[in-house]
């Protein structure tokens, strides 16, 4: 049974011909799971070779703009396609907020309200959504400024990918990665230019190296990494293999 991950977006609300905002779909036995949905994810899908009438789970770290456009595009393409009306629901999972947001988002345009009843809305803080499959989701809280966020971790069958949102520096994200296949780590910024809610690549290779994960993969980097190489610092504190997304990027931990 698959469990890889194809990372859609490696970048940030920027625009990039090379870079879309950040966003991740992961294959997992039977369950096809989508984290984050910023501006082009559906695009990004389609390219991928990945229908969005397929999703049927969708994961929110938080819903800043670049990780919660897609929202809107994915609803109102629901809505208009015939193809769409399946069988069974589309669940979102997220932090506090994902109710009125989406309340909001309908308020605004009409045409995302749902047409039939296919949109289940669930708020959680840390809290384990187990799937069939021997597929489980796991959600705890990072640390991003005063916004509510979560990062995640899937396990299937032995192997896990992590999947950290954007955070600060945590025990809490250091204990969810604990021995992680696959850790894929936002690094925004150098450590010469650190911002408060988001991680620095000394800060990805400690939280790596205290949680031992297995393979470490650097996504949501800015521009200013086209001139600086985030390896450099996160090898420093992390010895284990480590490498920069890239959209497109495929993982198979089978």
């Amino acid at each position: 049974m698959a469990f890889r991950v194809t990372v859609l977006g490696s970048g940030t609300i920027l625009p990039s011909c090379e870079r879309r905002a950040t966003s991740l779909l992961v294959e997992s036995g039977e369950h096809s799971l989508l984290f984050d949905c910023g501006p082009g994810t559906l695009d990004a899908l389609e390219e991928n070779g990945f229908s969005f009438r397929k999703l049927r789970v969708v994961f929110f770290t938080h819903f800043h703009p670049d990780h919660s456009l897609g929202i809107g595009h994915l609803l109102a393409a629901i809505n208009v396609d015939p193809a769409s009306r399946y069988e069974g629901k589309l669940a979102f999972y997220g932090p506090r907020g994902l109710v009125d947001l989406v309340s909001k988002w309908n308020a605004l345009y009409r045409s995302t309200a749902p047409k039939w009843d296919f949109l289940e809305l669930h708020e959680i803080d840390a809290a384990t959504v187990p799937l069939s499959d021997g597929t489980t989701v796991r959600a705890a809280i990072a640390r991003h400024g005063d916004v509510s966020a979560l990062s995640y971790r899937v396990d299937h069958r032995g192997k896990s990918i992590v999947y950290t949102g954007d955070t600060s520096h945590t025990e809490t994200l250091v204990e969810l990665a604990r021995g992680a296949s696959l850790f894929i780590s936002e690094c925004c910024f150098p450590d010469s230019r650190a911002v408060e809610g988001h991680l620095t690549p000394s800060a990805v290779g400690r939280i790596a190296a205290a949680a031992a994960v297995r393979h470490a993969i650097l996504v949501h980097m800015y521009p200013v990494f086209d001139e600086e190489n985030p390896l450099v610092e996160v090898r420093k504190h992390y010895h284990g293999p480590v490498e920069i997304g890239y959209d497109g990027l495929e993982f198979d931990l089978e």
